[in-house]
């Protein structure tokens, strides 16, 4: 990780004005890290990449002027008070990824398994896991290379989970109802048969949850 010292920029801007910030930035990209003086909690270009980075800290630097209260053999450091205030972030990474799925065919070479397959792909057939094409394998393997990539980005306000996230909470509703059934069941022969129909009832919210529809309230 590389850590340069900027010196202090945007000085029309400053001079003008005795609300000042030191801005603290790291690019998660290159790994560099600088600190900068600005009259807001701006962007900044990274000095060894060019990319622009939000500052990862902003704290208000009290004072009268840069002219009178940043002199050249003082550090800006100096005069930072702890007024940061936190904000909401998205902060995310990216890994490369092969996608790999395997069927079994019957035919009466590789070329002609291979060109049924071929045709099952672009027909968007090749996942119906049929008896004369059953689904061996779907998997995400990491590609091995160093790819991971972050990104983080300041937001207003946190956006709605995306589908993926709808449908991971889907699939986990989804288990949670199987383990409930045959929880409900073993414990109704373990009551002679019986199945206690409160432990069902409190399975349908996670049903319609994996389902995808509103919650409904079950009526005694």
């Amino acid at each position: 990780m590389k850590t340069i010292n900027q010196p202090i920029v945007g000085t029309t801007a400053v001079e003008n004005s005795t609300v000042r910030y030191l801005n603290q930035y790291r690019c998660p990209y290159c790994q560099t890290e600088w600190e900068d003086v600005w009259d807001c909690g701006c962007n900044d270009r990274c000095p060894d990449c060019n990319k622009e980075i939000e500052p990862y800290e902003s704290a208000l630097i009290e004072g009268e002027s840069v002219e009178t209260e940043l002199p050249d053999e003082k550090p800006a450091s100096a005069n930072v008070t702890a007024a940061t205030v936190n904000r909401f972030f998205v902060v995310s990474y990216e890994i490369d990824y092969v996608h790999r799925v395997s069927v079994g065919i019957t035919a009466d070479s590789p070329e002609a398994a291979q060109q049924l397959a071929e045709q099952a792909f672009n027909d968007a057939s090749i996942w119906d896991d049929t008896a004369a094409m059953p689904l061996l394998s779907d998997e995400y393997l990491e590609s091995g290379d160093e790819s991971l990539v972050w990104e983080c980005v300041a937001v207003e306000q946190w956006p709605e989970p995306d589908h993926s996230v709808r449908q991971l909470k889907k699939e986990q509703a989804a288990m949670r109802v199987c383990r409930g059934l045959v929880e409900a069941y073993q414990q109704g022969e373990a009551n002679g048969g019986s199945v206690d129909w409160e432990n069902l009832d409190q399975l349908i919210p996670l049903a319609l949850q994996a389902l995808g529809k509103p919650v409904l309230e079950i009526q005694s």
